[in-house]
């Protein structure tokens, strides 16, 4: 019996007391081009917990000369944060006039609330700026 209370009050002790924590999970967010080409400035809520993973897939087609800031616009660095971004074609490689996307990676710092955004241009002098727009209000719990 003293080894049953002993066991007991160990495995309270290792899930904080009794609550069961929830892994981490990962929220991804996929835009097609339709989705562009219907709505060129996208706003979309999103909600996290603490440590999840955001990850954002929007359509691109660098051919075209358009592209995404590869750096998104974070209201608060402090509860979210970019950990990665990358351009890919259909196969996993750009090819010549092919559409594909490119995709960033988020964690979730601590619980509160930011605005993560980027926007689709053609970044050279004179080329045209933010012709499409992304923004995700982000609350972490």
């Amino acid at each position: 019996m003293i080894r049953l209370i002993a066991v007991l009050a160990l495995a309270l002790a290792l899930t904080g007391c009794g609550g069961i924590k929830k892994p981490p999970g990962t929220t991804t967010i996929d835009v097609a081009y339709d989705d562009l080409l219907n709505k060129k400035h996208l706003k979309l809520d999103i909600s996290l917990g603490v440590g999840d993973t955001l990850r954002l897939v929007l359509a691109s087609n660098p051919s075209t000369g358009y592209q995404w800031a590869p750096q998104a616009q974070i209201s608060d660095p402090a509860v979210i944060a970019q950990r990665d971004h990358f351009d890919s074609g259909p196969s996993g490689v750009h090819l010549p006039g092919a559409p594909g996307t490119t995709t960033w990676t988020f964690q979730a710092l601590k619980a509160g609330a930011a605005t993560v955004a980027t926007t689709y241009s053609q970044p050279w002098p004179g080329g045209v700026k933010d012709s499409w727009s992304f923004t995700a209000a982000v609350t972490i719990r």
